[in-house]
């Protein structure tokens, strides 16, 4: 498979994680989320899989929108990192909330296909 096939199959795979969360479709997302996943916010909070999920199913974050503002994707052998900037709107433990982030999306080929294995992302200064 080329870079090429394999970005456009992290681009699809993204955009269903997305829509998977903003649709509360927890069982779909969570196949395309890593066993040793480590998801960084921005504000610094660090959470494996199980808390990532658990605190999306409770409600503690509710994500409202996901925007793109730009990416790059880099494909080394059985990774692709993802470089970028987005625009969150996402309710956090009922309070609303707009995140400017620049991020760090890994994925991995494992055995059961891509999966998003690590996140960590940080606030854009305000322009």
């Amino acid at each position: 498979m080329s870079d090429k096939d394999t970005i456009a199959q992290i681009e699809t795979l993204d955009a269903k994680r997305a829509a998977c969360i903003l649709a509360r479709d927890f069982a779909g997302l969570e196949p395309m989320i890593a066993e040793d996943l480590r998801y960084v916010h921005s504000s610094a909070v660090l959470e494996n899989k199980q808390e990532y999920l658990a605190k999306l199913a409770s409600g503690h974050y509710t994500y409202r929108s996901f925007k793109t503002l730009q990416r790059e994707m880099r494909v080394i052998g059985d990774v692709v990192l993802v470089n970028g900037d987005v625009r969150i709107e996402v309710d956090v433990n009922g309070t609303p909330k707009v995140v400017n982030s620049r991020y760090l999306q890994v994925w991995a080929k494992r055995s059961a296909g891509w999966q998003m294995a690590s996140w960590q992302s940080v606030p854009m200064p305000q322009t």
